[in-house]
């Protein structure tokens, strides 16, 4: 399961491997049920850190649009 201390990055690799998994074919149907699951939960979690990180940059261009009109 995702922890708050996986990276956007971390997340991304271990997904790509889990595709990399499904594409040989060499998973049997159990196995391919927790990859799959695994895959699902890791989607979401980078689906997550990117909604934060798209607010933040709101935020940023936000600001400086707020400072450009007072000049």
């Amino acid at each position: 399961m995702a922890t708050k201390k996986d990276t956007f990055k971390d997340a991304m690799e271990e997904l790509e491997g889990i595709v990399k998994q499904f594409e040989s074919g060499n998973l049997d149907l159990d196995e391919s049920l927790k990859k799959f699951e695994r895959g699902l939960e890791l989607a979401e979690q980078c689906k997550k850190q990117l909604a934060v990180v798209e607010n933040k940059i709101k935020e940023i261009k936000g600001k400086f649009s707020e400072t450009g009109q007072k000049e």
